[in-house]
């Protein structure tokens, strides 16, 4: 994972560099030196804001109203994972 791409996953989740910082128990410079270069992005922290995304994409799907657009898009994705196993 790029600093960009870290980066773009914090503004998915709306959070700030500061949020994540706050979250993960470490000061917001660790996370600002990570995204300019100072310090490398370690493993664990790009692991963590994985796990954040699929959460927040699970939670949108999971508390989406049942409307009919809603049914069919859940459809769709159940067809693609049949289709990937």
């Amino acid at each position: 994972m790029t600093p960009e791409e870290f980066r773009k996953g914090l503004a998915k989740l709306d959070w700030k560099q500061s949020d994540f910082a706050l979250e993960a128990g470490i000061t917001p410079v660790s996370v600002s030196n990570w995204l300019t270069g100072v310090a490398p992005l370690p493993i664990w922290a790009q692991r963590h804001l994985q796990l954040l995304l699929t959460l927040h994409d699970l939670t949108a799907t999971l508390l989406e109203p049942p409307t009919k657009k809603a049914r069919q898009a859940r459809r769709e994705a159940a067809d693609s994972v049949d289709k990937n196993i």
